[in-house]
């Protein structure tokens, strides 16, 4: 048996990651430990004419709590021994049934640093975190603002020196990863295959030169951000029904073209995530679809780490049978597998046992990201914190999707089942029934088409190759009647890997200025009666009746037949 191909395959997949995490460790560094202030005495003492900035912003650290009565004083206690930064300490407390609120109300009457405040009831498509966090933000105080998770202990120091990070990086948000505290065999196998995925799999010097959103990456257990830039590019706001704000925050930082950055916090906090095996399954599975598990990148994603991190090892399992250059590849192979997490036991103070074991820790991971992907097409709901978050199952059917609701708690478009129409024909459509629906656009904004209404809507949908004809049924029609109808646009981007999704978005925003609702996953798409390759027009009535539908070029009789429409519709047209 030739095994030369499977060892070469195997090395250069393990040899990638092994670099790439190595070359990060120069960017993804530990904090500064000396102050602004003591550093520019440092500059002006060398002759400096330009010495650091010395900002005083004062901080304002924000923390979500449900049910944390365990955590809650430990984390207060740490907060509030931090020196060298002016900062308050404001609390959420997220509907608790336990004595969170009131383990805060003693830290507040003891300290004015602290400040407990009560959440508003859970909006209808809101995630809870992205929900208490918003408000946090919106009932903060300071200019710079820390969301931390409430299982977050904090160095003395910490503040001071991510303060001093923002003042010297530039960034808008920055984020690190806490030293894990593991105790059960689960957490050991898996929680440190964070930093190999973030340090094996980001090129972080591409993320600093640019702003690309593919390029985003952080922890949702400790953020700092500028209010202004959180402000301005909407922050929890964009990610309401995510459950991966550690990945989804930066992105949206990024589209709005603001900088972000990644510092090691293994010095500057410690986190326990989780204290169960069980909860340390479910916990990575509450938002790996949004991650590694999302149906564009489960495929690409358990190929490499398949090929470079398991496959090694299984060669060098049947060493006997192995060629001379084969069994040379398998080793180096095996070593750049093992190096990072090695290295990652000393920088981060990770426990031996898991990087040995290293291997078996990716297949764990791969079967929880598979998990939680067979659990979002069977519409399982993902729960967390007490609450279930159901994602919608997959619709095999027209007439079995009717009722389902989108991806992610999205509403749907229902249709019964119909013959395409033929290029440029105009076809009557009484019996259509467009329901309420939502998208995101290029920009992430999430955009709600509802019914009844109190105008007319023109909706287009256009896959790549029929994206061209758009503007010609588009154009007249805003230019015939402004305001006074609605004209909606779906891009048809079903199929296209989950890696591509930020460059495709990319490439809409350079090319559409206006906004275009992208359905990747076709669940609205697959329902209507759609013609690849062109663009479809649905003229409907304010009560989601489709009245009208056509597709193909704009042409002078079929934009007449459209305005006809419009005409009979109601009498919004310009005699």
């Amino acid at each position: 048996m030739n095994l030369d191909l499977p060892a070469i395959i195997a090395f250069v997949l393990a040899a990638i990651p092994c670099g790439l995490f190595l070359l990060n460790l120069r960017v993804y560094r530990p904090l500064s430990r000396r102050s602004l202030r003591e550093e520019a005495h440092f500059e002006i003492q060398k002759g400096s004419s330009e010495p650091p900035h010395v900002g005083c912003c004062g901080i304002s650290v924000l923390i979500p709590a449900r049910n944390e009565e365990t955590n809650i004083r430990a984390t207060l206690a740490a907060v509030l021994a931090n020196h060298d930064a002016e900062f308050e300490v404001v609390v959420l407390d997220d509907h608790s049934t336990d004595c969170t609120a009131a383990i805060v109300s003693e830290f507040a009457a003891r300290d004015l640093r602290v400040r407990l405040e009560s959440a508003p009831p859970l909006p209808a498509g809101w995630c809870g975190k992205q929900h208490a966090c918003h408000i946090l933000a919106q009932r903060a105080r300071h200019p710079l603002l820390v969301f931390m998770d409430a299982d977050v202990r904090l160095a003395p120091d910490a503040l001071a020196r991510m303060t001093g990070f923002m003042e010297r990086s530039g960034a808008s948000l920055a984020s690190g990863v806490p030293r894990q505290e593991l105790g059960t065999f689960s957490e050991r196998l898996l929680i440190p295959l964070i930093h190999f995925i973030l340090l094996g799999f980001l090129p972080m010097h591409g993320m600093r030169r640019t702003r690309w959103a593919s390029m985003s990456a952080g922890c949702g257990q400790l953020f700092i951000v500028r209010r202004a830039a959180y402000e301005e590019c909407g922050g929890h706001a964009m990610l309401r029904d995510s459950l991966h704000d550690g990945l989804k925050l930066p992105r949206v930082f990024r589209r709005a073209g603001f900088a972000t950055d990644l510092f090691d916090a293994t010095d500057l906090a410690t986190c326990r995530m989780y204290h169960t095996n069980g909860d340390t399954w479910r916990g990575l599975g509450k938002n790996a679809t949004e991650g590694l598990a999302a149906p564009g990148t489960i495929l690409p994603m358990t190929a490499l780490l398949l090929g470079g991190q398991v496959l090694p090892l299984v060669l060098l399992a049947f060493a006997p049978m192995l060629s001379t250059t084969a069994l040379m590849l398998a080793i180096l192979a095996t070593l750049c597998a093992l190096v990072p997490r090695l290295v990652a036991v000393r920088l981060f103070r990770q426990p031996w046992g898991g990087a040995w074991l290293h291997p078996l820790g990716v297949l764990a991971l791969l079967a929880i990201q598979w998990l939680a992907l067979a659990k979002k097409f069977a519409g399982r709901p993902m729960e967390w914190k007490g609450r279930a978050y159901a994602p919608v199952p997959v619709p095999a059917k027209p007439a079995a999707a009717r009722a389902a609701l989108l991806l992610l708690g999205l509403s749907t478009l229902a249709f019964p089942a119909q013959a395409a129409s033929p290029a440029n024909a105009a076809v009557a459509s009484p019996n259509l029934v467009c329901v309420s629906f939502e998208l995101r656009d290029q920009f992430e904004i999430l955009h709600k088409v509802s019914f009844p209404r109190t105008n007319l809507l023109v909706l287009t949908i256009a896959d790549k190759q029929g994206n061209h004809q758009v503007d010609g049924w588009v154009m007249p029609l805003k230019e015939r009647f402004g305001e006074r109808i609605a004209i909606a646009g779906i891009a048809d981007v079903r199929g296209v890997p989950g890696l591509w999704h930020v460059s495709i978005r990319e490439k809409f925003q350079k090319l559409r200025t206006h906004p275009v609702m992208m359905d990747w996953d076709g669940h609205v798409i697959k329902l209507l009666p759609v013609e690849k390759h062109r663009t479809n027009v649905y003229l409907i009535n304010r009560d989601g009746i489709v009245i009208f539908r056509t597709s193909g070029e704009a042409n002078a009789a079929s934009q007449q037949t459209l305005l006809a429409a419009i005409q009979r519709a109601n009498a919004l047209f310009d005699p």
